[in-house]
């Protein structure tokens, strides 16, 4: 089946169908509290009231450090219409420092006009968003410069090829400099 053009199609655009209906299919998922999913921002957006008393996992930014704010980004459809914005809840109990711009995860008690007593809370500093996207981009690069320079695409058969000799593009720039120079 795979042995040809149509084949291959055919089993990419039954995956493609896979990922969309496991797509739907999650996202329609209700919290499980006792499988450790836990209420979180958009749940408590769309019926707040609803989860007062229970345990609640929410991740915002810290807006205000005394008494600790976040402010958790929500988006929701309900009844065909769709809802976002941003809820500002207090968290109690905190028991690390934290700065304001922070992302806080916090792990509680959801309480009536929206706070949270926390369990447990993990701070996050800015700084470490940045440096995840650059490690990410960086990443991404290195294993597109591996593919590019190990592999090519066989336009006739559509197929990904391993090259017959890698090429070296960085051995090649360094040759060029040195004869440039030397």
């Amino acid at each position: 089946m795979l042995h040809s053009r149509v084949g291959r199609v055919a089993a990419i655009c039954g995956l493609l169908a896979v990922l969309f209906a496991l797509m739907v299919g999650l996202g329609t998922a209700t919290p499980a509290p006792k499988m450790g999913d836990y209420p979180a921002e958009d749940a408590l957006a769309a019926d707040y009231d609803r989860y007062v008393g229970e345990s609640v996992q929410v991740t915002g930014t810290v807006t205000k450090t005394e008494p600790v704010k976040i402010a958790v980004g929500y988006e929701y459809t309900a009844n065909s219409e769709y809802h976002s914005g941003t809820l500002t809840i207090t968290v109690r109990n905190v028991d690390k420092a934290v700065a304001e711009g922070e992302s806080l995860q916090v792990y509680g008690t959801l309480g009536p006009d929206q706070t949270i007593t926390a369990e447990n809370s993990v701070r996050v500093p800015a700084m470490n968003y940045t440096a995840m996207y650059l490690v990410s981009a960086i990443a991404g690069l290195w294993t597109l410069g591996r593919l590019i320079c190990g592999w090519r695409l066989d336009w006739q058969t559509w197929a990904l090829c391993r090259r017959e000799h890698r090429l070296r593009p960085i051995q090649t720039v360094l040759g060029k400099i040195r004869e440039v120079l030397f």
